[in-house]
C-alpha cells in the first residue's frame, strides 16, 4: 500500500511554494534539483525532472568530429556501389 504525505503549503506573493522536509525527503530532492510541474485534471503535479547532461564542444573537438566522419574517396566508391549510384 502507497503511504501518502499531505502537507498544506502557502502560494507566496511571488508563485513560490516551499516543499515540506518530509516531501522533499520522501522524493530524494536536494537543493538546485531540477523539477517538472503540470497540470493534471485540475491538479497540480511536481516531479523530479529526468536530466541528461550535455557537452559543450570546442572548436577543436568540433574540427576532430568531422575529420573523423569524412569518407575516403575508397568509401565513397563503395558506398556508390552499395547504392547502386
Amino acid at each position: 500500500m502507497r503511504r501518502s504525505t499531505a502537507n498544506v503549503v502557502q502560494l507566496s506573493p511571488r508563485g513560490q511554494i516551499t516543499l515540506p522536509g518530509p516531501v522533499r525527503k520522501a522524493l530524494g530532492l536536494e537543493p538546485g534539483d531540477d523539477l517538472v510541474v503540470s497540470v493534471d485534471g485540475g491538479r497540480a503535479v511536481i516531479e523530479p525532472a529526468v536530466v541528461v547532461p550535455i557537452e559543450r564542444y570546442t572548436e577543436e573537438r568540433t574540427r576532430e568530429f568531422t575529420e573523423a566522419a569524412r569518407m575516403t574517396p575508397e568509401d565513397v566508391r563503395r558506398a556508390r556501389r552499395k547504392w547502386r549510384l
